[in-house]
């Protein structure tokens, strides 16, 4: 039996879980997710003894771990990805990376499924957005990248449609714009359970927990022309 733990602390909360696959079977033991905005590192450790002790399974009876990589507060990527690091070469287990914008996706394709596109967008703060998309085939519509509030509709609009939006950037879209082609998910973060679901399918090889920065500290958002672009792994085989 596959027993994972997994952590979010890439935007507002601070996530985590514990999980099984066992033979091809998801089951989430245990979760517990707080919105605190800042303080991710005098938050995680005690959420972890806690939902340890909870469920009464030891740290040494954990086979892996999941953890987000961003994009997301610089602070709160690199809190999650530095323990799982330190518990993963402590306990001698692998450590996957999930991609906050492919969670999102991810949950987007389970509650509306069918769809021609899926679009993940985060806000990045002063005055941007993270964005990716996908089409339904798992082909890459948009690579994740950071671009200015400006330029959502630009982008949304090259789009096959009818595509689904959802994050926390949606709300800087003008939703008349799009109101007979779009159908918005009112989700802000990538919930826990998906992201604990989208980890046991990783492999670490291919999927290091390691950080994704689409912008460094101090840069403003760009055009799309002068963007940095940086693919995300695949989280669900369907969704690149």
């Amino acid at each position: 039996m596959n027993t994972q733990l997994s952590l979010d602390t890439c935007n507002n909360l601070c996530a985590v879980a514990l999980s099984h696959l066992d033979q091809g079977a998801f089951r989430l033991i245990a979760s517990d997710t707080q919105d605190i905005g800042r303080g991710h590192a005098e938050v995680l450790v005690d959420q972890i003894q806690q939902i340890l002790s909870d469920t009464d399974i030891s740290p040494t009876e954990l086979s892996r771990i999941a953890v987000t990589t961003g994009p997301g507060s610089f602070t709160g990527q690199r809190v999650g990805l530095a323990l799982a690091r330190t518990l993963s070469a402590t306990l001698n287990i692998e450590a996957v990376g999930v991609g906050v914008l492919d969670a999102l996706i991810f949950e987007a394709q389970v509650q509306m499924p069918g769809l021609a596109t899926y679009c993940a967008i985060s806000d990045a703060k002063r005055d941007g957005v993270y964005i990716k998309a996908i089409e339904n085939d798992g082909s890459i519509a948009l690579e994740a990248n950071l671009i200015a509030v400006s330029d959502i509709a630009k982008q949304l609009a090259h789009l096959k449609t009818p595509f689904a939006m959802t994050g926390s950037g949606t709300a800087f879209v003008d939703k008349k714009m799009f109101v007979t082609t779009c159908r918005q998910i009112d989700v802000l973060f990538p919930s826990i359970h998906s992201i604990a679901q989208i980890g046991h399918g990783l492999n670490a090889a291919d999927n290091p927990a390691a950080p994704l920065y689409l912008r460094d500290a101090d840069a403003k958002p760009q055009s799309p022309k002068h963007v940095l672009r940086m693919p995300v792994s695949n989280p669900s085989g369907a969704a690149n």
